[in-house]
């Protein structure tokens, strides 16, 4: 066998691309075209009233409560909105301090700053989510909530948080935009905390092309984000808007989810075990069959069997290794198909990192001026610049991220595995 690396002139471990990340599209059949064609049907894809309503959102609210395991659950329009929804419930405005993790996804960060509050990052650890004794330090008495980040499906030391959380009178917001699916323990992500969101964009484990969820076991904060995500107030059993509760007289956004979205991601959600499935089972033997391999770590998971299993994080020991890595990967055909860019190094991971958002480091707002002018902010110094969270920028300059789709097969899963090893015994 020829083991000349295929970026110095040897044979490529693969021709053919590997699947895309497109987790839930990728189990997209007659299912979801039946749903849509039924809410099609009966005239009526506004949630509330239509010519013959089909209750597709306040079936899929129940049943994702159900899902998740808490009391309540409110489908919004998209992931972004569930955020902004879920910090207006917790009541999150300016003078408030929010501390995030560094590694998340653009629309964590902003919907802090678009309610008029300071994010604070605190430092990551081993398992690339936010380190919950680092969070205990970034405490202040300006802190008002703690959101913690399941990127690509797994869930970190979130218990340890929760009991910082507890401590300190703070509550938790999960983000798990990325985790949808994904357990630790027997405890689904999003029911460890206070207020929870997901998103049900396309490359999400579930999706409905755009569509968020939010659950709580809180009635009050439930009632609150159910005010903010329709016209500012909560409604009875029969639809109606409610005014006498002074706590949930508020301003609505109007993010409501469709029937449409709705009747799909009720579909979704009755595949999204499997989906999580067969991405934990391709990334559990990618990493048991490296695993062996001196100089490459992966990412540390806390519960493995409740990994939803959608990235696979490496890290080396040096950086120079991990570019030549990647780079490396990319020539013996492990790349995703049209025009996708994994693997990738993790510190070119675009708006995932948070010393690559503009917007952030320059401290830029909505308007000309920007929520770190305002004066109830003046307290609140900080810097987002690279070194911000040096732990996490150790990782990051040292490890590569490949997508796990959700329909790899034998053969594709057999692939990945040569070329990481095929790799490893000329470069490490």
């Amino acid at each position: 066998m020829n083991n000349k690396l295929a970026i110095n002139g040897g044979p490529p471990v693969r021709m053919k691309p590997l699947p895309q990340e497109w987790c839930g599209a990728h189990y997209m059949d007659e299912k979801e075209v039946e749903a849509v064609t039924r809410v099609l049907c009966a005239k009526s894809p506004f949630r509330y009233y239509g010519l013959d309503l089909q209750n597709e959102v306040f079936k899929l609210e129940k049943e994702f409560a159900s899902y998740i395991g808490t009391k309540y659950a409110l489908a919004v329009s998209s992931g972004t909105a569930a955020l902004q929804v879920a910090l207006g419930a917790l009541g999150i405005g300016p003078g408030d301090e929010v501390i995030l993790p560094g590694y998340f996804w653009v629309a964590t960060v902003g919907a802090v700053v678009r309610s008029g509050a300071i994010p604070i990052l605190a430092d990551s650890d081993d398992t690339f989510s936010i380190n919950p004794d680092q969070v205990e330090k970034k405490i202040t008495g300006r802190t008002k909530a703690i959101i913690t980040v399941h990127m690509g499906g797994v869930i970190g030391k979130v218990r340890e948080l929760v009991a910082v959380a507890r401590k300190h009178n703070l509550p938790v917001l999960e983000d798990c935009a990325q985790a949808t699916g994904a357990f630790q323990k027997g405890t689904k992500a999003g029911a460890f905390g206070d207020i929870a969101i997901y998103s049900f964009q396309l490359n999400k484990h579930m999706t409905s092309g755009e569509g968020g969820m939010i659950v709580s076991n809180n009635e009050q904060l439930y009632r609150r984000a159910f005010a903010i995500h329709d016209l500012g107030y909560p409604r009875n059993a029969n639809g109606r808007l409610e005014f006498n509760d002074s706590a949930t007289q508020l301003w609505g956004i109007g993010c409501r989810m469709n029937e449409l979205t709705g009747a799909v991601a009720r579909v979704q959600l009755s595949k999204l075990d499997i989906i999580c499935e067969r991405m934990r089972e391709a990334k559990n033997k990618i990493k048991k069959a490296i695993s062996d391999i001196k100089g490459i770590r992966p990412r540390n998971v806390v519960d493995p069997k409740g990994d939803a299993g959608s990235f696979l994080l490496l890290t080396f020991e040096k950086r120079d290794i991990s570019l030549r890595f990647v780079e490396a990967l990319r020539a013996e055909g492990i790349i995703a198909d049209k025009g996708g860019m994994y693997p990738v190094h993790m510190d070119d991971w675009g708006l995932h990192i948070y010393y690559n958002v503009p917007s952030l480091v320059n401290k830029r707002g909505l308007s000309m001026k920007s929520v770190w002018e305002l004066k109830e902010n003046s307290q609140s110094d900080v810097s987002y610049s690279k070194g911000a969270c040096p732990y996490l920028d150790s990782l990051l300059e040292r490890t590569i991220i490949i997508c796990i789709a959700s329909t790899l097969n034998d053969s594709d899963i057999d692939d990945i595995i040569k070329a990481v090893r095929k790799i490893a015994e000329m470069i490490l």
